[in-house]
């Protein structure tokens, strides 16, 4: 062949090859999900109509291979490099070969591995350039390319379209002008080698100017390849790379990746625990995609995803819906399932990487399913709260038991709990709440504590700690979906005598509280300080009325050192201040009075020895004629008489 002719050919394979680079950086153009049923949407259902034909079922999790990107042990797998001398059927001395993936220096130059270690290329890295240097004129360098592409359950090792191992395709490689010792071949990915690719090559050199005229880097005499089984026979590969799909397992040497080791499915509420939990009519069920990493890195997005959703009973069909955000590390069902009272659910996930207007790397989830329940209310409406089918109602300590009065240490906090009878998991509690009358030697409160749902069908309340002496009488009151409540009876404790726990030597332990003067009751949720010289802490009181200084996490109290405090206490807009020491570790209570309205000025407080300040409002006041005690009796009197009449 002339030098003209063949300057003229190698014009234009160098035309073609930029083309394909020009094409290889081109954006990718995603495919949209095909949602034909979405268009149609059922209405109040939340998803879309049902197809004309069923969904396919769920195939098994796909397979994809292994892609080694380190050397076994005591194998060396760099790309051989030095100084070309063409004079042997040596490939790598007679030609050097080296690599470019642009951004990534790990694939570039010798880094690019050779058999048996594989590379793997990033998902979206458009290609990569090989290079080949002799030391002699090439008449021609071609390089040979096959392999298989992601695996699907009744295939597991498809050929690669144009690419068959029993075909293997042949290209020329751009011999660079003028002296035509270098060729080199761009590798296009996105026109060639989609995501989830396994692609083989080696490369043939010829020259009329060196003994060998033909050399091949897959030569058997040299240890630089490796026989490559298919289903038909052998081709020997020199190196090897893996297009990296989002759903590849890391680290290599992993097995297979599957669906439930990259994708977390999670519910809300939760339905797909053992047992489940089966919601109720008013309910509507969440479902979430979360993408995990096998290697304990970043998570890679999660491309594209779509549930496919059979409904048997009440509501029958195949339903469709799609997730998003499409490309992040958690996805969300566009629209929340149900409610569909009375209907069994069976439902899987597909995520897929839209590639090049397909869909590829399509994996699948196994098969979840739960029942809607067509109950949600109480089974048992008049038998209580704690009667049969409702609920248990448990206290600790046990202060509901039938066996006489219940006598806490002082400064015990009591846990009520609540939870619907197993099996009944589908009777749900909407609210719930704990109504208390407290009482100590200053005053009185009623009130209401909300319970805290831990779960649909479980709540709880944690009741404070009291001073010595003082005593609570609560009942519990739970309602269901449809706002139907049940009450329990009355249960009294009180706490009295040293704490359950004793303080460190050193330590001690107060109470405070505020009366106020205009209605004889405790004030609930005061604000208040505690200080002394080195360390304070401002926070409400609470609903019972009074208040002690608490930890910096967590309930319960905090026990202080020896010496002295002042305590601020705000209420009504008004403020009190007492400054006092703690030197006994028998726990004390101060007594504040505030007032929220006016008091009439023929009455004076009697201020107790723990309280420094004088009622607000009452300084100044003459002395009276009916101590203001006899006051406080009455109304307390009055008080604790209408409490009786009204039921908790």
């Amino acid at each position: 062949m002339s030098r003209l002719l063949r300057g003229a050919l190698l014009t234009g394979l160098v035309f073609l090859m930029l083309s394909g680079l020009a094409a290889g950086v081109a954006p990718v153009a995603h495919a949209t999900l095909p949602a034909p049923a979405l268009e149609r949407a059922v209405p109040g259902t939340g998803l879309a109509a049902p197809l004309a034909s069923a969904a396919p079922a769920a195939a098994p999790d796909a397979a994809a291979p292994l892609a080694h990107s380190v050397a076994p042990a005591g194998q060396v797998c760099q790309t051989p490099g030095g100084a070309p001398n063409w004079q042997s059927s040596n490939f790598f001395t007679d030609a050097a070969v080296t690599f470019w993936t642009p951004g990534n220096p790990q694939l570039s130059g010798q880094n690019f591995l050779v058999v048996p270690c594989n590379n793997n290329i990033p998902t979206y890295t458009n290609g990569f350039w090989m290079n080949v240097t002799t030391n002699v004129e090439l008449s021609d360098a071609t390089v040979t390319i096959w392999g298989t592409g992601w695996p699907t359950a009744t295939n597991p090792q498809p050929d690669l379209k144009g690419f068959s191992p029993a075909s293997p395709a042949i290209f020329p490689m751009a011999i660079a002008p003028p002296f035509y010792r270098t060729a080199s071949f761009y590798f296009n990915d996105y026109r060639y080698f989609w995501p989830g690719s396994q692609v083989y090559f080696n490369i043939t050199l010829q020259t009329t100017q060196a003994s060998p005229s033909t050399i091949y880097s897959a030569n058997p005499l040299t240890q630089y390849y490796e026989p490559i089984q298919w289903s038909g026979g052998v081709n020997n590969a020199t190196w090897g790379f893996y297009v990296a799909s989002p759903f590849a397992p890391t680290p290599p040497g992993l097995s297979p990746v599957n669906f439930s080791n990259i994708i977390a499915v999670s519910t809300t509420p939760t339905v797909l625990t053992v047992p489940s939990y089966d919601p109720n009519p008013k309910q509507q069920v969440e479902v979430y995609l979360t993408a995990l990493n096998v290697s304990g890195g970043p998570a890679i997005p999660i491309p594209e995803a779509q549930g496919t959703f059979t409904l048997t009973g009440a509501v029958t069909g195949v339903y469709y819906a799609s997730f998003g955000p499409a490309n992040h590390t958690v996805l969300k069902l566009t629209q929340p399932l149900g409610p569909y009272p009375g209907t069994k659910v069976q439902f899987n996930m597909t995520c897929w990487l839209p590639w090049e207007g397909g869909a590829l790397d399509r994996i699948y989830s196994p098969t979840y399913e739960f029942n809607w329940s067509n109950n949600g209310s109480w089974w048992n409406p008049t038998g209580g709260l704690s009667g049969p089918d409702n609920l248990n109602l448990t206290t600790v300590p046990d202060v509901t038991s039938t066996t006489g009065g219940h006598v806490l240490a002082t400064g015990t906090s009591v846990n009520v709990s609540i939870s619907v009878q197993t099996p009944i998991q589908n009777v749900t509690i909407s609210s719930a709440a704990v109504h208390f009358r407290y009482v100590d030697t200053n005053g009185v409160t009623f009130g209401t504590l909300p319970m805290i749902a831990l779960s649909p069908n479980r709540s709880y309340v944690l009741m404070p700690g009291l001073p010595a002496g003082a005593g609570v009488t609560f009942s519990v009151v739970a309602k269901d979906i449809y706002g139907n409540p049940l009450s329990s009876g009355n249960f009294s404790y009180t706490e009295s005598g040293p704490l359950g726990t004793p303080l460190p030597a050193g330590y001690g332990l107060f109470f405070f509280e505020v009366i106020d003067v205009a209605t004889g009751n405790l004030v609930q949720n005061m604000n208040f300080t505690v200080a002394n010289a080195t360390w304070s802490e401002t926070d409400f009181g609470y609903d019972f009325g009074f208040a002690n200084p608490v930890p910096v996490s967590g309930a319960g109290y905090l026990a202080v050192s020896f010496g002295t405090y002042t305590v601020t206490v705000r209420a009504f807009g008004q403020t009190q201040t007492w400054t006092g020491t703690v030197s006994t570790q028998t726990p004390f209570v101060v007594v504040f009075y505030l007032t929220s309205a006016p008091v009439s000025p023929t009455y004076s407080a009697p201020i107790p020895a723990l309280t420094l300040a004088p009622v607000v409002g009452i300084v100044g006041a003459a002395v009276a004629s009916y101590p203001i005690s006899n006051w406080f009796r009455e109304r307390r009197r009055k008080a604790e008489a209408e409490q009786r009449r009204i039921s908790l």
